[in-house]
């Protein structure tokens, strides 16, 4: 496992003064990076600091929500409707992704399962073998080099979490078994995120993403209809002070591109 605290800022600043004498090198380097989430807010909470470094070193950086969370909740006090939900997340997470730095959102057309505050957790409704199929259509229109996504216990065990890395695997295991794939949350101890990291995914990587902490809060503040969500599940008092300055992956096939590696 790799640890890396903020001293890789100045690695990484001296890696791009290194290439940018060396534009059309850089521009051959430059990778494509593709993070699919269950719903809009999980890339941001989860993988949001790594999001934003690798947009920040000029590398290509897309998202596909899976879904558009029309089943979470509508903010207290409500900034919409049940009904309208999906398209009201849809545009938080498109401002969420403009602090990341990411080039473009993707979204599926699965409904996320509507629940109750504290009520029970469910998958999309559509068989395993759609679900792949559609992530499949932007892995093979992407060609990313790096796609990152949900462990496999689904953090705290969320079945749309769970389903959505069951799928990624599946989708990258036909025919693009050279391409990365690396989950977030990746269990690592010490630690005080027992309840959301997945414990049967050890950590490859541990990342400080304290130089892009500041981008990572901005996004997360983005996502106002599930900040009562967000602080009754932490703990905190506000939701810059939940935000993670350290964000971890388990590594489950390929190679990290070259570009990409030595950031780590």
């Amino acid at each position: 496992m790799k640890i890396l605290t903020s001293c890789l800022k100045i690695d990484l600043a001296g890696f791009i003064l290194s290439i940018s004498s060396h534009a059309g090198e850089m521009f051959k380097e430059m990778s494509t990076i593709l993070a699919i989430s269950a719903h809009p807010d999980d890339e941001s909470l989860f993988g949001g600091g790594t999001l934003a470094m690798f947009a920040e070193q000029g590398h290509g950086v897309y998202i596909l929500e899976t879904t558009r969370g029309e089943g979470g909740e509508v903010g207290e006090p409500p900034l919409t409707t049940q009904e309208d939900l999906g398209a009201y997340r849809e545009q938080e997470v498109r401002r969420a992704a403009g602090f990341l730095g990411v080039k473009e959102l993707f979204f599926l057309p699965f409904i996320d399962p509507f629940m109750e505050i504290d009520g029970i957790a469910r998958p999309i409704d559509t068989p395993l073998g759609a679900f792949t199929e559609a992530i499949r259509y932007y892995i093979n229109m992407l060609r990313p080099d790096l796609v990152i996504t949900h462990g496999s216990n689904g953090e705290y065990g969320h079945p749309q979490h769970i389903y959505t890395h069951q799928a990624t695997r599946m989708a990258l295991a036909n025919g693009t078994p050279n391409t990365a794939l690396m989950s977030w949350c990746a269990w690592h101890a010490p630690t005080k995120y027992e309840r959301i990291l997945n414990q049967d995914d050890p950590a490859d990587i541990v990342l400080d993403i304290t130089p892009w902490i500041d981008a990572k809060i901005e996004a997360a503040l983005c996502h106002q209809t599930q900040h009562a969500m967000f602080l009754r599940n932490s703990g905190a008092s506000s939701v810059r002070d939940m935000i993670w300055h350290m964000e971890s992956y388990h590594i489950w096939q390929g190679t990290l591109p070259r570009d990409l590696s030595r950031l780590f």
